[in-house]
């Protein structure tokens, strides 16, 4: 069989690169540059001294990219499973982070389940690799995703589409925006809704038959106001709702050889207990920006609300042993923010400097329950961040650049945590408690040397430090203050990097060698035989690697693109709650490496095509490397016509029908295995006006 998908891969591909060789057009097509704003102010993407992925309105939609975790695929050395992974460094379980924070228009979106955010009506979208703290502040330890969307002017248009495809896919969206007084006051409004019986079927009565069903919708709504030619204030606010029934995969006996199953074997399932999992939320921002001569003056206001519900059939099976085994988790997260900045309208020496405050408050439910026994973990975390922040931007000796930043911020976290051990529908005293509270302090600083090769070519060369505050274990339920509390996790990351146009514009490069010295890496355990977590931190880690993206336009009509991430990251020193030693063991769910390799065709008479093949590198999943998935491939097509406004398309994706695990965990009851989607087949339309 697997030969089989190598040879029809081998032809697919051989068919699009024989087309590719003979195209008749060789004109040139000169690659534009584009304007970023990744140290929040309006710069060249080629003097960004840091490593970046920018993709346009026009990229996204070519890809087919529908959320967050669509998007990764393409990013070098970055990956979404159940989580996010960027250059060794993984989610942080009870703190909740992930290491590549996505913003929304200035919203942030910093939790470990944000990966697979709906995204719609995008301008673009700039992926910053790399600690981002100076800037961005307290979580962007891995990297930034800043998301920008397009925003409404004195034209009337919009947009309606329709998709339908595999195990009953449906989608719909629209966008409209419009001036309500010309070159005042305007507004747009764009949705996303989609839903999927998915591939499996539950049998037990009574449970929801579609056991993998999937349904979600994005709502958006924008008001751009200009009083006056110097005066712009926006207002976008949004709510999102995120449901997922089941697993893609199931649960097999400790000890059994993981590698030995595929997808097909879960298609079959006996749920007892609903299992779900739901990410709500419900955002808003205010967006002021006020010119002066040679400054502008910013602020952004952000609030938001996040709700995760998460159910689970805890043994994933009708196992009689287990009758009334389920876990859930409830979390309600709110927060609020404002930032004020202050930066210069200038060419050559450009600043920005503000203050950022922050607050946020975690409520959390984490419960076990089997047969006539409650076990539930409820707990209360306030945050309360302070920051200024500052970084300039000096030329000098005509072909360089200094860049010096840093921030100063104060964390504060305070937890309230009980845990109850009780009879079925009983109430108690807790069996512990845990109140504390403690303030993390941290100064964040950059610096970044650039050289101007030529006017299409610049090198740079950064250090900068990466932090992610500490925290508790909120599902404690044994311990001191000491075992249950965890260290900030810092790093210092080395960049060497190149970015630019080569070939007569016809070939666009960026390359970058990067090493990050890792302290304090947070981790957990989990022991099977007490039921107990454990959180701790590893004392030392490293992760070294290489990131190449490229994208050569060969004519009018054909363009080549890829990137290519390669890393090696690793445990310096760790002892797990186990006492296993685990030094020079890879760090879990970092693959050996990643690549993307797309063609893409576009012609005058309305015909476009693109074609990817993506490969990821050998993967383990736990942190003692006995669980891995091997090096796998996959291949995604779609076909298009555009005419009159219409865009007529189809797509597929994993061609092939590879089979492959994306995390396998262990459970109280066996090793719950978690693959990625099969081949899908779908169809759409588009109309614009």
């Amino acid at each position: 069989m697997n030969k089989l998908k190598t040879i029809s891969l081998s032809i697919v591909t051989s068919l699009l690169l024989g087309n590719l060789l003979y195209a008749q057009d060789t004109q040139t097509l000169d690659v534009d540059s584009v304007t970023v704003t990744a140290n929040k102010m309006e710069e060249d993407i080629k003097d960004v001294p840091q490593s970046i992925t920018v993709m346009t309105d026009v990229e996204i939609e070519e890809r087919g990219i529908k959320d967050v975790s669509d998007l990764i695929k393409y990013i070098p050395n970055l990956i979404s499973t159940s989580a996010i992974n960027f250059r060794g460094l993984n989610s942080s379980t009870f703190t909740n982070a992930s290491p590549m924070v996505i913003y929304v228009d200035g919203i942030p979106y910093s939790h470990r389940w944000a990966f697979n955010k709906t995204i719609s009506n995008i301008l673009r979208v700039e992926v910053l690799r790399g600690p981002q703290g100076t800037i961005y502040g307290k979580d962007s330890m891995g990297g930034v995703i800043n998301i920008v969307t397009k925003e409404p002017s004195n034209t009337v248009e919009g947009s309606v589409s329709a998709e339908y495809g595999t195990d009953n896919y449906g989608e719909t969206a629209f966008d409209i925006s419009a001036p309500v007084i010309d070159n005042k006051l305007f507004f747009g409004l764009n949705g996303v809704y989609s839903q999927s019986d998915g591939s499996a079927t539950n049998h037990y009565p009574g449970q929801k038959e579609d056991a993998n069903e999937k349904e979600n919708y994005l709502a958006n709504i924008q008001l751009k106001y200009n009083p006056t030619e110097d005066l712009s204030i926006k207002f976008n606010a949004s709510k999102e709702s995120d449901t997922k029934y089941g697993e893609e995969g199931g649960i097999v006996p400790f000890g059994s050889d993981i590698n030995s199953y595929e997808r097909d074997d879960f298609k079959d399932v006996s749920y007892d207990e609903d299992t779900y999992s739901e990410n709500k939320s419900d955002a808003q921002a205010l967006h002021m920006d006020y010119d002066f001569k040679d400054l502008r003056f910013s602020s952004l206001t952000t609030h938001k609300k996040t709700e995760i519900n998460q159910y689970y059939d805890y043994d994933h099976s009708d196992d009689s042993s287990y009758d009334g085994l389920s876990y859930f988790m409830e979390m309600e997260s709110k927060n609020i923010a404002q930032e004020f900045r202050l930066s210069n309208n200038g060419d050559g020496l450009r600043w920005v400097t503000g203050i950022y405050y922050e607050n946020q408050k975690d409520d959390i439910i984490v419960a076990t329950r089997l047969s006539d026994t409650d076990s539930d973990a409820i707990s209360e975390i306030k945050s309360d961040t302070l920051a200024a922040f500052g970084q300039v931007v000096i030329p000098f000796l005509e072909d360089y650049e200094i860049t010096l930043g840093g921030r100063y911020q104060r964390i504060k976290k305070d937890i309230d945590a009980k845990n109850y051990y009780l009879p079925a529908g009983t109430t108690g005293d807790p069996r512990y408690t845990l109140d504390e509270d403690n303030t993390w302090d941290a100064f964040l600083p950059k610096i970044a040397l650039s050289y101007k090769i030529n006017n299409d070519l610049n090198s740079y060369f950064s250090v900068t430090k990466g932090y992610l505050a500490g925290g508790y274990n909120y599902a404690a339920s044994s311990g001191t203050v000491k075992q249950n509390k965890f260290d900030a996790q810092e790093s210092i990351n080395y960049e060497l990097g190149i970015r630019g146009d080569l070939l007569d514009n016809h070939l666009y490069l960026s390359a970058a060698v990067f090493y990050m010295d890792i302290k304090d890496l947070h981790v957990y355990s989990h022991d099977e035989a007490t039921g107990v977590t454990h959180t701790s931190n590893a004392a030392e880690a490293y992760s070294q690697g290489i990131e190449l993206e490229l994208r050569y336009t060969i004519n009018d009509n054909w363009r080549i693109d890829g990137s290519f991430g390669l890393i090696e990251a690793k445990y310096d020193e760790y002892t797990n709650a186990s006492g296993t030693d685990l030094k020079n063991n890879k760090i879990e769910r970092t693959p050996s490496h990643t690549a993307n390799l797309g063609v893409s065709y576009s012609n005058d008479n309305g015909i476009y095509g693109r074609f990817d093949i993506k490969n990821q590198g050998k993967m383990y999943f736990n942190d003692t490397n006995t669980y891995q998935e091997s090096s796998y491939t996959t291949a995604d097509i779609k076909i298009g016509y555009l005419f009159d406004g219409w865009d007529i398309y189809a797509y597929a994706n994993n061609i092939i029908d590879e089979s492959y695990l994306t995390a396998a965990n262990n459970m109280m009851t066996g090793t719950v295995l978690t693959y990625g989607e099969g081949r899908f087949l779908g169809i759409g339309a588009t109309y614009r006006f």
